[in-house]
């Protein structure tokens, strides 16, 4: 694949080579020379749903020693108009630009040993981001069935969240304002939106519309039962847009807002343990307290199970993470959010946690066979759930016993808040 289809011109590879030097300590005077440039697809499956991804290779000479670099090249889909439009519209790109750049690029400082998203070495306008390549890096994704975790990794990403939050919070108690002064416009919600005219609305509705279809086809509920849950499920989906805005009881900090497992890497030693992790994706980013994000995650990467056997703890582990970096700042954990207050907000968005997970697990967990009829469709991929993706997740409930048992679950808990 060559380079020009993303526009990749030679001064553009000398300015991400050059900042790619000067993060790893190296910026050298200029003196290399590049020999060789390579385009290819990141991953022979898609790797999400809102962007093209490829692996961009670039080959640089020095005194007689060549070095090949690699990139991850994130950026509008150039053969699929409809989707470009749909992205566009969400501004998908132009928020993880300013999240990547400014927003998180002020935060990393105040979590120093810890990555908690990829370096941006190069973006243009509102269409590409050349990143660090993580998989140089030794991270990656975790394949799970039902992109579910073991805890261990669980963990590790609460970790991360743990530093990314509390970073926030920190650059704000420095800086003396709100992120939302700090960055003005930059974390205004974009996933959840009420706007008539925003084809999220018909997003929302055909996810009302879906699961109403599995409730219906699914001899798990009966009579009576089934009846409440058609006829309050529509507004119990619907509380998701009260839980996107800033509250005003819990102190809100930056939020990833997309967590689920494709957007979570891990690093594991030579036994296999994970030691590190950090996220990317940062499209659908928000300005919430902690616990959205960190219901959210648990729910998108547990199992019932694993959440009745070791929720306390996690949170636990989350805490102890939170208040390690805030006290490494020179602030006190209990001054910018004790204990108990961090626990009440927990509670309150486990809902929040529940429905966006359910939200969205319909797609992000579709088999594989599935998954390749959604992107040979494209129709399918030209928002987060047109009306014929609704037809395609009923048939894999239908047809896969994994994908059918993962969501009743989910079913299960959500529907313990119907009367």
């Amino acid at each position: 694949m060559e380079r020009k289809r993303l526009d990749l011109s030679d001064d553009v590879l000398r300015q991400i080579v050059d900042d790619h030097f000067s993060a790893r300590g190296d910026p050298g005077d200029g003196q290399y020379s590049v020999v060789g440039c390579a385009l290819e697809p990141f991953s022979a499956c898609p790797e999400g749903f809102l962007a093209e991804h490829y692996a961009l290779r670039v080959t640089v000479e020095s005194q007689g020693q060549a070095e090949e670099l690699s990139f991850f090249v994130k950026c509008l889909p150039i053969d699929n108009p409809v989707l470009t439009a749909y992205l566009e519209e969400i501004g998908s790109f132009r928020k993880e630009s300013s999240v990547l750049q400014r927003v998180v690029g002020s935060i990393q400082p105040y979590c120093s040993w810890r990555t908690v998203a990829p370096r941006v070495h190069y973006a243009k306008g509102e269409r590409m981001l050349v990143m660090n390549n993580l998989k140089s890096d030794g991270y990656a994704v975790v394949k799970r069935q039902s992109g579910l975790l073991e805890v261990s990794y669980v963990q590790q990403a609460l970790e991360t969240l743990a530093c990314l939050h509390a970073g926030s919070i920190v650059l704000e108690e420095k800086r003396g304002k709100r992120l939302p002064e700090l960055f003005p416009g930059v974390l205004e919600e974009n996933a959840w939106v009420t706007t008539a005219t925003s084809t999220r609305v018909k997003d929302v509705a055909n996810v009302i519309k879906l699961y109403s279809e599995l409730v219906k086809i699914c001899d798990h509920w009966q009579g009576a039962r089934k009846q409440a849950i058609l006829e309050q499920l529509p507004a119990l989906i619907r509380k998701i847009y009260s839980y996107v805005v800033p509250s005003e009881e819990f102190r809100n900090c930056f939020n990833h807002g997309d967590l689920w497992c494709n957007n979570v890497t891990f690093k594991c030693n030579g036994q296999g343990d994970p030691v590190g992790c950090v996220l990317v994706d940062y499209q659908l980013s928000r300005y919430v307290p902690p616990a959205y994000d960190i219901n959210m995650f648990i729910h998108l990467t547990t199992s019932r199970q694993q959440r009745d056997a070791y929720l306390a703890s996690l949170l636990d582990h989350y805490y102890q993470c939170f208040s390690q970096t805030v006290e490494r700042n020179q602030l006190r954990a209990c001054d910018v959010y004790p204990r108990e207050t961090f626990l009440r907000c927990c509670a309150h968005y486990r809902l929040a946690g529940l429905i966006h997970s359910t939200m969205i697990s319909c797609e992000v967990t579709l088999p594989g066979a599935f998954l390749e009829e959604v992107f040979g469709d494209l129709q399918m991929t030209a928002c987060f759930m047109p009306d014929r993706k609704v037809w395609v997740c009923v048939k894999a409930f239908q047809a896969d016993e994994c994908y059918r048992k993962h969501l009743i679950e989910l079913m299960d808990e959500l529907f313990e808040h119907i009367e």
